[in-house]
């Protein structure tokens, strides 16, 4: 994912590195190309070139109707040294995903958004900050939500050169624009042939490997700070 991990990594490290994508086309996933299924990912952090395991992430997708409405329903969980712990729930509407729904409960926030119309509202608690709500106007062509920034280029029409501009809110970070571009293949053995997407999440350089074949996503770096990095890898299967 760029998962809510990122999210949460982006408020402890206000001096990252930025690796941007350069331009990009409005965003147009469809859902529709997301396998429903439950992946996990390792977590490694990287110092200097010595990796260290610090736990694990579950991810779950599957669909559900709510308000008459077709959903993605994302539900995250991460159990890691350096992430905390924290349990996500995402709703996006299929098969564009924009956002409706973000619940976040963890050790490091806890976090409630809503997307109805032009607005985004809810409430977000962080540690050492007063909580506070919000209650603002989603720009246009907006409606995505931060958290879902890897699903949406997972499902997105990825192919050599494709650049991606995605405008998105966070409760914890607000309103951004994420950047993205595919910047070639790469037949990683173990996983079979994936698109490589850099991007630049709000200042944050992060790169991620998706399955050709099944969107799946089976490696993901986050650049957190010269010399450190935090992988995500998926355990190795016979196909990706």
């Amino acid at each position: 994912m760029l998962c809510r991990s990122v999210v949460l990594i982006a408020v402890l490290t206000a001096h990252a590195t930025a690796q941007s994508a350069q331009g990009g086309l409005a965003p147009h996933p469809d859902g529709r190309l997301l396998r429903l299924t439950t992946d996990s990912l390792e977590v490694y952090v990287v110092r200097r070139g010595q990796s260290e395991r610090t736990g694990l992430i579950v991810d779950r997708l599957d669909t559900a109707r709510v308000n008459g409405e077709v959903v993605l329903r994302r539900v995250y969980r991460t159990n890691d040294a350096v992430l905390g712990i924290s349990l996500d729930t995402l709703i996006d509407v299929l098969p564009d995903l924009h956002a409706r729904s973000v619940r976040t409960a963890g050790t490091r926030a806890i976090e409630e958004l809503d997307w109805k119309g032009n607005r985004v509202t809810g409430t977000v608690e962080q540690n050492g900050k007063a909580g506070r709500g919000i209650d603002e106007r989603v720009p246009e062509g907006g409606g995505y939500s931060s958290a879902s920034f890897d699903v949406i280029l997972r499902a997105s029409p990825l192919t050599d050169g494709y650049a991606v501009a995605v405008p998105a809110f966070s409760g914890q970070e607000g309103a951004a624009v994420l950047t993205a571009r595919v910047v070639g293949s790469e037949d990683i053995s173990g996983y079979g042939d994936t698109w490589r997407v850099d991007a630049d999440f709000s200042g944050m350089s992060v790169s991620f490997w998706i399955s050709k074949t099944s969107r799946r996503l089976v490696r993901q770096i986050m650049r957190i700070a010269p010399g450190a990095e935090i992988h995500f890898v998926a355990p190795r299967r016979s196909a990706a």
